[in-house]
């Protein structure tokens, strides 16, 4: 690396080390809180509606699901930041894997923000449950040993039976294929009339974090090249490391801020600003002095805004 970009190199790394210890920080945080904020919640709050709601034996199941998937995501999502921090303060900075980190952390944020959406319905929260237990069950399935597949496939009609209540509000819709109906369950829908709710089972993170977390959506091809080995990824990351660095805090703090959005939301609280803008404006300053321009113009709004995730 020339002089130049070797100092922007140092200046991103720096920057994004201490984001992402910012980010482990905060995550440690509202995962220890959890409990009690959920225990404090108003009534008008989503958590408590959905509570409610599953103590009335309206859709336990998926309340039990629902919560389960906020506590394996919180768990997950402290893991992976700790990881990331961990590996970006060793004396030598790693983009692959800690690009593959970041990768993952944005899924773990992702899939969070899916779940309990601000603005979403307790039947859509619901179905959104339903859908990620039958993901469950599903991926069961396709990763079982053949001995132990139609065991599997015995415990998914057992739970579609459950679930089809007569008169119920619960409709487990199986996929089609070319008109012809497949074993497997596509969709979920909870409700009746205008205002039904309905969850692909289905992930495609691709669209997932486009949908959760547009700031990075078009950055996960780029992440996913570095898990998959392309040639063209790993190249780069030699070549410029300080663009590797910069995307690493960025998705690892954009990641972080969904994630947090969305869980605050639905306890009914304000997650509050946790990174230091001096670190985000670090990671622009750290781009080519000829490009940076642009690349403001294009990323400021996301980075530096005021707003929370999902209002841009």
């Amino acid at each position: 690396m020339t002089d130049d970009s070797n100092d922007r190199f140092q200046l991103a790394a720096a920057a994004t080390t201490r984001l992402v210890s910012q980010c482990v920080a905060h995550a440690e945080r509202v995962s220890a809180k959890l409990n009690d904020r959920i225990a404090a919640a108003a009534t008008s709050s989503p958590c408590r509606l959905d509570e409610a709601r599953a103590l009335n034996g309206e859709h336990l199941l998926a309340f039990k699901q629902l919560l389960e998937h906020v506590e394996t995501m919180c768990n997950a999502m402290v893991s992976h930041l700790t990881g990331l921090k961990h590996l970006l303060s060793d004396e030598m900075f790693h983009p692959l894997p800690a690009m593959v980190i970041a990768r993952a952390i944005a899924e773990v944020a992702a899939s969070t923000s899916w779940m309990l959406h601000p603005g979403l319905s307790s039947d859509e929260r619901a179905a959104r449950g339903y859908a990620t237990m039958f993901a469950i069950v599903q991926r069961s399935i396709t990763d079982a040993q053949p001995s132990d597949v139609a065991r599997m496939k015995e415990l998914r009609e057992e739970l579609v039976k459950h679930l089809r209540k007569p008169g119920g509000d619960l409709t487990v819709e199986r996929g089609n294929k070319h008109g012809v109906i497949q074993e497997y369950v596509a969709q979920i829908t909870v409700g009746r009339g205008h205002n039904k709710a309905r969850a692909k089972v289905a992930v495609n993170y691709s669209q997932r974090i486009e949908q959760e977390i547009p700031d990075i959506g078009p950055l996960y091809k780029a992440m996913s090249g570095v898990a998959h080995g392309t040639q063209t990824a790993i190249t780069t990351s030699w070549s410029t490391p300080d663009s590797y660095a910069r995307l690493i805090g960025h998705v690892a703090s954009a990641s972080t801020e969904a994630w947090s959005h969305a869980l605050h939301d639905w306890v009914g609280a304000s997650a509050g600003r946790f990174l230091n803008e001096t670190d985000r404006q670090n990671i622009l300053l750290s781009i080519p002095e000829a490009t940076r321009a642009r690349a403001i113009a294009k990323f400021a709004a996301m980075v530096l805004s005021d707003g929370g995730p999902g209002t841009k």
